[in-house]
């Protein structure tokens, strides 16, 4: 580390003391009267104080300084951090203790910083997950993967086995553990990502596989301003059935011993807290944030190469778990094609092991770098209600409709709106069976942007955030008869419309 300024000139509280001792040990000039013991102790008093607030000026500054110059380093992956300790599979990848208030304990996350840009990609790590080091830099050597030129910091973190990476409704096990993964991946870890190597907290990718790969597709699904794009390998994507909650507790059981999970994780099976976290019942979220989902699987088939390195055990359980999870990507890539979800699935073979993930991880790397680089980031999520105050089922997607058809056209004021419409209003009535005008034609999509209603009653104030729309995408415009086509730049970012009011009926 870089030794501060303070360090290398010395402690100046030294110097302060070596000057008022010298000056103890001077004579008294001739004519100059010994000052008392009262006034001796005023000087001693004052000189104290000055010495005080000396030590705590330097202080302070060391610590802005620290601060400063932690936030300000973007990159720098030959720098180990503050805290952190090299890792043994080197690719200066670097083991860092993170702080989880919500779980109340340190979590290892291994992280290699990038070259000099502000993307992270978080790879999760399977079932049997150890809490001190990844199985991204045991078994795969992601590093290598995404290497220098890739220009990412990977986000490896430790732990969370049999946890599906959720916040859980209550502890798991026998010894009660709290388990608030969600959080810690959202709001606790970026946190810290941010200041200490300066990654964005909205231009990340997620990677997860086997038990994480549904989780992952869900944290993208609930939190896209933090992840552009999901790549999920070999997943169990419906899991709000009865046969998805008995392979729940089946494997938490045979991993972790915990037997409660099926009920502590997400309350009962089939309550709502279940399906709000079953990846392949919120897709849509996928489409309306225009995020992109990288999806694959093996085929359950073992390669030469599987069938030299596992035992005979291993290798009939990792054939009946990819086929499992063959079954499961094939019905989730239909259910992401009903839905127009943009998807890239990508061919794979083998069977339910690290060799099948690691050339998932290279095969999908391209088409994750291509997405954090044109996908905007969405920066607030929006909601459309109507004047009673009830959700529109539909809210999100005719608010961004509502954006692009007024990100088409130039700003409108109230004024050149009110002209426009008297306009209309005197052509209507002076050629009844004539064609709308020109000036007219904008002024309904003006209104359509401000995201009145049929009726002509205008809607209240609104105020806009940004959510990224999809190169190229045509969506019908809110309360309007034709449809509204806009196309927009891949790098630009789109507005949306955030708490809606239109009159109810």
């Amino acid at each position: 580390m870089p030794i501060s300024p303070e360090s290398a000139a010395g402690d100046p509280r030294d110097q302060w003391i070596s000057y008022d001792a010298s000056l103890a040990d001077e004579p008294t000039p001739p004519g100059h009267q010994t000052p008392g013991p009262r006034r001796i102790r005023r000087r001693l008093v004052g000189l104290a104080t000055v010495l005080t607030l000396t030590a705590a000026l330097l202080g302070l500054s060391a610590v802005i300084g620290k601060d400063d110059r932690a936030s300000a380093l973007v990159g720098h992956p030959e720098v180990l951090r503050d805290g952190c300790k090299w890792d043994s599979s080197g690719n200066y990848v670097q083991n860092c203790k993170v702080w989880s208030k919500s779980q109340n304990k340190w979590i290892v996350v291994q992280i290699r910083a990038s070259n000099g840009s502000n993307k992270g990609v978080y790879l999760l790590d399977g079932m049997r997950a150890r809490d001190d080091r990844s199985a991204w830099t045991t078994d795969v050597q992601a590093a290598k993967v995404y290497d220098g030129k890739s220009d990412t910091t990977l986000v490896m973190p430790a732990g969370g086995a049999s946890s599906f990476y959720t916040d859980w409704d209550a502890g798991a096990g026998d010894k009660n553990v709290t388990i608030k993964q969600e959080t810690f991946l959202t709001d606790e870890l970026p946190a810290y990502l941010a200041t200490n190597f300066g990654v964005s907290r909205s231009n990340n990718a997620i990677v997860g596989l086997s038990m994480s790969a549904g989780p992952a597709v869900t944290l993208a699904e609930r939190h896209p301003e933090q992840f552009k794009v999901v790549q999920a390998m070999s997943g169990y994507y419906q899991t709000d059935n009865p046969i998805g909650a008995l392979g729940v507790l089946a494997t938490q059981t045979l991993v972790s011993n915990y037997t409660n999970g099926i009920v502590n994780m997400w309350g009962a099976p089939g309550s709502a807290r279940w399906t709000a976290n079953d990846p392949s019942k919120n897709i849509d979220k996928l489409k309306q944030n225009g995020q992109t989902l990288i999806i694959s699987s093996g085929s359950g088939f073992p390669s030469p190469a599987d069938m030299a390195k596992l035992s005979q055990s291993d290798l009939i359980n990792a054939i009946a778990l990819e086929i499992l999870s063959a079954v499961s990507t094939v019905l989730m890539q239909l259910q992401l094609a009903q839905a127009g979800v943009s998807v890239i699935s990508l061919p794979n073979y083998g069977v339910h092991n690290w060799a099948n993930w690691d050339r998932g991880l290279g095969a999908g790397k391209n088409d994750v770098l291509t997405a954090l680089n044109k996908t905007p980031a969405v920066t607030a999520k929006t909601q459309l209600v109507s004047a009673a105050g009830s959700p529109e089922p539909d809210g999100v997607a005719k608010a961004t409709a509502a954006a692009r058809v007024a990100a088409a056209k130039p700003v409108q004021t109230p004024a050149v709106l009110a002209a426009l419409a008297a306009s209309e209003s005197s052509s209507a009535s002076s050629s009844p069976s004539t064609s709308t005008p020109a000036s007219a034609s904008e002024s309904a999509e003006s209104s359509a942007s401000t995201t009145e209603s049929t009726t002509g009653t205008p809607s209240e104030e609104t105020t806009t955030t940004t959510t990224p729309a999809p190169s190229g995408s045509t969506e019908s415009s809110p309360n309007t008869s034709t449809p509204a086509q806009s196309t927009t730049p891949e790098s630009a970012t789109t507005t949306t419309t955030t708490t809606v009011t239109t009159p109810s009926g």
